[in-house]
Order: structure tokens, then sequence, then C-alpha cells
């Protein structure tokens, strides 16, 4: 077993449907064994759906603003989810166990919830989780990749050179030999084996949509 394929640090289970504990300890992100086995293939499944290159035009015909809002409310859009970005980002936000949850978070969950069915179930956790995994993630690419696009390079080189040398995501939290550790996922920036991520081309895609309709809004002075 490597790093990256070690378990991740349990999240408590018992816990109130709807809360954001809730989410935390249904989603794949802070599951393992035969629950990480199922619900990532639920999430790889409802992305299965979505084509990359969709998600690439959206996000470039976008009117700009913050990239989360953005790159959530284009995402959500192809998952079909009438959701709304800044519910998201309040979530994410309180997403990590390691954060306590606000009210408004709180509250801004069973609205995201209330958007994807209502149901307090793994396919609601999985939609609203790869909202989340966007959000900031994306936008921390996005934020990296910004100056080298105004250095020149296309948004699609400025992606993959901060991919390769300076990913947004630099750790990831993981249960080695009875102990929570930080591993380093330079070299891997989408992760690795089981517990890859379940949209790099996605996440790509979105980055590289936003990046371009900044650097036409800049260049047309817009912004």
């Amino acid at each position: 077993m490597t790093s990256l394929t070690a378990p991740v640090p349990p999240v408590p289970s018992d816990v109130p449907p709807g809360s954001v504990a809730w989410l935390r300890a249904t989603v794949a992100r802070f599951s393992n064994g035969d629950d990480h086995t199922r619900r990532r293939a639920l999430a790889v499944s409802l992305l299965d759906d979505v084509d990359p290159d969709v998600l690439r035009r959206k996000a470039s015909g976008a009117a700009g603003g913050d990239s989360r809002l953005v790159v959530v409310g284009v995402l959500a859009g192809e998952l079909g989810l009438p959701v709304v970005p800044s519910d998201v980002v309040t979530v994410a936000a309180a997403y990590h166990p390691h954060v306590t949850p606000s009210a408004e978070a709180e509250a801004a969950l069973g609205r995201l919830v209330a958007a994807c069915g209502g149901t307090t179930d793994e396919l609601a956790a999985a939609r609203i989780g790869l909202l989340i995994q966007a959000c900031e993630a994306t936008a921390g690419l996005i934020g990296a990749a910004d100056p080298l696009v105004r250095a020149g390079k296309s948004p699609e080189e400025a992606v993959a050179e901060v991919l390769r040398t300076d990913p947004p995501v630099a750790h990831t939290r993981r249960r080695v030999r009875g102990e929570d550790v930080l591993v380093p996922l330079a070299g891997t920036p989408f992760g690795a084996g089981p517990r890859e991520c379940p949209g790099p081309a996605h996440a790509i895609a979105l980055a590289a949509g936003v990046l371009r309709v900044t650097r036409d809004r800049r260049e047309n002075g817009l912004c």
C-alpha cells in the first residue's frame, strides 16, 4: 500500500441527516472500503454524462466574475441541478472535518439537498460533493494559471504547467500506520489509484474555459 492508496481518516457516521456532518459521512471523499468504492463509482457515473468539451465551451461563454460561481454554475447546469452557486461556496468552506460548520453552511446545505431532490441519500451527497470538489480546487487552479495566461500562454498550456509544477491542492490526508499524515500530491495533482479524482478532464476543461473568457474580457478592456 502506498501513502496515496492508504485509507482516509474516518469521520463520524452517527450524525443528523442533511447536516454538513452527514455530507462528509456520505461522500466518497471521506469514505473507505466498500463504501468508498460504491460512492466513487456513483460520482464517476454522474460525470460520465457530462462532456468536458461542453463544460469548456459554456465556461468560456460565461459573463465573468467569481470563478467559483462560474465553475459551480456551469457544472451544476450540466448535471441538471437547479442550485444557487453561492450555496455551494458556503458549504465548501465548511466541508473539511477540521472546520465547525456555521448555521449559514447548514442552511445552505439544506437548500442544496432540496435542489437534488430533497432526499438525504448517497445520490444527493454525490451530486453535492462533485460541486464542492469542483468549487475550491478548480478556482485555485484558475488563480494559479491566470498569471501564465497574462504572460502569453494559452489557457490549456497554463493549466498544464500549473498541474505539473504547482498544483492547487498540494497535499491530501491519509491514515498511515495508525496516524493521520499529509501526503504530497506532487506529480499526481489529481491523486492516484482507487482514490484518484473522478473528473480530471472536467476540472481542466472548466479551468481552461474560465481562463479563456477572462483573457478575452481583459483584452477587450472589460475587466
